[in-house]
C-alpha cells in the first residue's frame, strides 16, 4: 500500500479508528479505576562517623565506604519484625517487607527509606518507623568499640503523607489506552479495507481506477418535486460531462455497463434528460434481470424475440410519446439463443433503431443474456461503467475495465450510483 492508500483508508474507515480509540481509552480508564491506589513516602538518614584518632577527611571516606552496605539491612527479618511491632497496625511480615525500599544515593552519606501503602499516612508512618529501626540497627552493629569509632544514624528528613499516588498513573494509562486503541483501529481499518474493499468515496475511485467520474446519480425517487428536480439535474449533469468527454459531440450509441447486478442507474431517466435537450432516445435492456421486476411492460416481446425472429422491432419497442422515448425490454430467457447470433445481429438492430432515434442507450452487464457488455461494447462509441457506492468493490470494477480492454473497447468514464430516498447528491470531485 502507498501513502495515498493509507490516507484513503483513514478517510473511509475513520469510524473503525475512532471506535477502537474510544474503546481503548474506556478500557484503560476502567482498569485504572479498578486498581488500588499506591502512595509512596520517603525518610532520610544522615550517617555521621566520629573517630578521635582520624582526620575529618578519613572519617568521611570511611562513612562513604560503609554507608553503601546499610540499605541491605532493610531486608533483615529481625528488623522487619521490629517494624511490624512498632507500627502497631494490622500489617503482616510479608506486606511490610514488600513495602519497604532502602537506598544510598551515590557519593552521599545518606540512606533513604521508602514506604509504600494504600493510605498516604500509613506510607509515611511505615517509612519513618522503618528508618528509625534501621538507624538503631546501624548504630548497634557499628558501635562495638565506642572509644575508637562511633557511628550515628540520624533521621534528618521525616516522611510526610504524600498528596499524589504513584500508581495507578491515570494520565499515563489513558495515553497508553488511546495510543493502543488508535494503533489497533488503524490495523483494523486496513484489515477491513482488505477484506471488504468496497467503493466508499467518489474521489478515491477516480484515482484508483484511472478513469474520470462523469456522474454521481441515484435511482430512487426524491422527496416531492424538489427531490425529483435534483435527480433530473443529476442526469443532465451527466450528459454535460459526457459531452465534455467527447469534445462537445453527443454519442449516438451509449453503452451503460453495470459492474454488478441490479444497477441503480436509471436509463429511462437518462433518456428523459436527453429528451429535454431535444434528443429522442431509445433504451435497450440487455439483461433480463434488470427488467424482470417491472410491472409497466406494455409488450411481451423484447430483444430476445427480435433476435430470434419471433417479433419485429416495431412490435417490441415500447414508445412513450409524452417524453418522447422508446424502451426495448430484454424479453424472455431463451437458452437456445447463441452468442454468435447475438453478436452478428447487434449491428443491424442498432442501425435500425438509429433510423428512428437520435441516441441508442444499451443497459446491460458483463456475461449476461441476451446481450452482454463485451458484445455490445464494440458497437458503441461511448461506454459508461456504473458502480454502486458501498456495494461495488474495486476488484469488481477493475475486472470490468479489464474485460473491456480485452475486446479492445475502452471505457469513456465512470458513473457512481447510489440507492437513496433523498434524491441526488452532487458529484464530489
Amino acid at each position: 500500500m502507498e501513502l495515498n492508500d493509507y490516507l484513503r483508508v483513514i478517510r473511509t474507515r475513520w469510524v473503525w479508528i475512532v471506535l477502537a480509540t474510544v474503546i481503548g481509552a474506556a478500557v484503560s480508564l476502567g482498569i485504572t479505576s479498578m486498581m488500588a491506589p499506591v502512595y509512596k513516602s520517603k525518610a532520610s538518614l544522615f550517617i555521621q562517623v566520629e573517630s578521635p584518632g582520624d582526620t575529618s577527611y578519613a572519617r568521611s571516606q570511611f562513612a562513604l565506604q560503609r554507608v553503601g552496605s546499610y540499605p541491605q539491612l532493610i531486608n533483615d527479618p529481625l528488623l522487619i519484625n521490629q517494624v511490624v511491632d512498632e507500627l502497631d497496625q494490622e500489617l503482616d511480615f510479608q506486606t511490610v517487607k514488600s513495602s519497604l525500599i532502602a537506598a544510598n544515593p551515590s557519593e552521599t552519606v545518606l540512606v533513604s527509606v521508602t514506604g509504600q501503602a494504600a493510605d498516604p499516612r500509613q506510607a509515611a508512618d511505615l517509612a519513618n518507623v522503618a528508618a528509625s529501626v534501621l538507624a538503631k540497627n546501624i548504630e548497634k552493629l557499628e558501635n562495638v568499640n565506642p572509644k575508637e569509632l562511633t557511628v550515628t544514624a540520624q533521621l534528618s528528613v521525616r516522611a510526610t503523607p504524600p498528596i499524589d499516588t504513584i500508581s495507578p498513573r491515570k494520565s499515563l494509562n489513558l495515553a497508553l489506552g488511546l495510543v493502543t486503541g488508535l494503533s489497533f483501529g488503524l490495523l483494523l481499518a486496513i484489515l477491513v479495507d482488505r477484506i471488504d474493499p468496497r467503493i466508499l468515496r467518489v474521489k478515491d475511485t477516480e484515482r484508483i481506477i484511472k478513469l474520470p467520474v462523469l456522474g454521481d446519480v441515484c435511482r430512487e425517487q426524491g422527496h416531492g418535486q424538489h427531490g425529483n428536480r435534483r435527480k433530473a439535474n443529476g442526469y443532465r449533469q451527466l450528459i454535460s460531462n459526457v459531452l465534455l468527454a467527447n469534445d462537445g459531440h453527443l454519442p449516438q450509441r451509449i453503452l451503460v455497463l453495470s459492474a454488478n447486478k441490479n444497477s441503480e442507474f436509471d436509463a429511462e431517466q437518462f433518456a428523459t434528460a436527453l429528451a429535454s435537450m431535444g434528443k429522442k432516445a431509445v433504451v435497450i435492456y440487455g439483461d433480463e434481470q434488470e427488467f424482470a421486476q417491472r410491472d409497466d411492460v406494455l409488450s411481451e416481446f423484447g430483444v430476445t424475440e427480435v433476435l430470434t425472429g419471433q417479433a419485429s422491432l416495431n412490435t417490441a419497442v415500447q414508445v412513450h410519446h409524452e417524453i418522447p422515448m422508446g424502451v426495448l425490454p430484454a424479453g424472455a430467457k431463451q437458452p437456445s439463443l447463441r452468442k454468435f447470433d447475438v453478436v452478428s445481429q447487434l449491428e443491424s438492430l442498432i442501425s435500425e433503431l438509429e433510423a428512428s432515434y437520435d441516441v441508442v442507450i444499451v443497459m446491460t452487464t458483463m456475461n449476461t443474456e441476451p446481450i452482454d457488455g463485451a458484445a455490445v461494447a464494440l458497437h458503441c462509441d461511448c461506454v459508461l461503467v456504473t458502480a454502486k457506492l458501498k456495494k461495488t468493490t474495486y476488484g469488481k470494477l477493475k475486472a470490468v475495465i479489464e474485460d473491456l480492454t480485452a475486446v479492445r473497447a475502452g471505457a469513456t468514464g465512470l458513473v457512481m450510483t447510489r440507492h437513496t430516498a433523498g434524491g441526488l447528491r452532487w458529484l464530489n470531485r
